[in-house]
């Protein structure tokens, strides 16, 4: 399940891992196992999921029953709204931990050891010791979240407005179990900064990447290209710092899936470095 496939499949990209969730979830796990994908488990984001036990278990045998098909990595991702991992409240940071604790036993019921989880930054906050109180806040919670267990976590980014935001809040927790997912349209929605210069930060703490479009109007999960997101300049970056990355499709629907395979695969085969982009005539 967890063997993932031949890699690169593209510059940049090491394997495609289809995101499996709510209504066309039996379609998108099918389309998965038909091309030899990996899957992402996105179900359990779901508060009202996890809040149902009877569908929740239910939910669970599902995964149970078609996983052993998945050719490729298999990977979870685990709850977010609401939940504030550097919360300076006992009881929020309490309530967070509790729920990210019931997805990782669910992870675990499924076998799946690698599970993505949201960061909570603020970009709105102006005090200077926002920043590192928020980082040691980030170190403990993760810290106490996986203690003794044999799990992979990647924190993502949502809201920061800066690379060195995610790079600070990984080095923070200083576990080689923790890295970074980066997800490429919350980049382009909510940060000035360039996908290169956020590859660029973050080098090898990255583990894994989230590609969906937009047109920085809102979170649009549309497929690769059909938003403004310089994807060529996002393979090209990840080329440049050696990395080749798993990479969940994050768009609704077997169609949307398919046009963003065929989008990424269209580029270039060798992504254009900085010099040559440099070299372009201006419009």
């Amino acid at each position: 399940m967890q063997a993932g496939q031949p890699s690169p499949l593209l510059p940049g990209i090491s394997h495609f891992l289809i995101q499996v969730f709510g209504e066309q979830r039996e379609s998108l796990m099918d389309f998965a196992i038909e091309q030899g994908y990996g899957v992402d488990v996105s179900d359990f984001i779901s508060q009202h999921l996890l809040d149902d036990a009877p569908r929740c278990a239910e939910m669970v045998r599902w995964y149970q029953e078609h996983l052993p098909r998945v050719a490729g990595r298999v990977t979870f991702h685990g709850a977010l709204w609401d939940l504030v991992p550097s919360s300076r409240d006992s009881k929020v940071r309490g309530a967070t931990m509790e729920r990210m604790r019931q997805c990782l036993d669910i992870a675990e019921q499924l076998g799946v050891t690698h599970l993505t989880f949201h960061l909570d930054f603020l970009p709105l906050a102006r005090d200077p010791s926002y920043f590192p109180r928020w980082a040691e806040r980030q170190a403990s919670f993760w810290r106490e979240l996986i203690e003794g267990r044999s799990v992979t976590v990647f924190l993502e980014n949502i809201w920061e407005p800066r690379p060195e935001v995610v790079s600070r809040g990984v080095d923070a927790v200083g576990l080689q179990s923790v890295g970074a997912c980066l997800d490429a349209a919350h980049v382009h929605l909510n940060s000035k900064q360039s996908q290169r210069q956020w590859v660029k930060e973050l080098g090898n703490r990255i583990r894994c990447l989230h590609v969906s479009d937009n047109d920085r109007s809102r979170s649009q999960h549309l497929p690769p290209g059909q938003g403004t997101i310089d994807w060529e300049d996002l393979l090209g970056a990840l080329v440049s710092q050696g990395l080749s990355l798993p990479t969940v499709i994050e768009v609704p629907g077997v169609a949307g899936v398919e046009a963003s395979i065929e989008y990424l695969r269209s580029l270039s085969a060798a992504p254009q470095t900085p010099s040559t982009k440099e070299r372009r005539p201006k419009k």
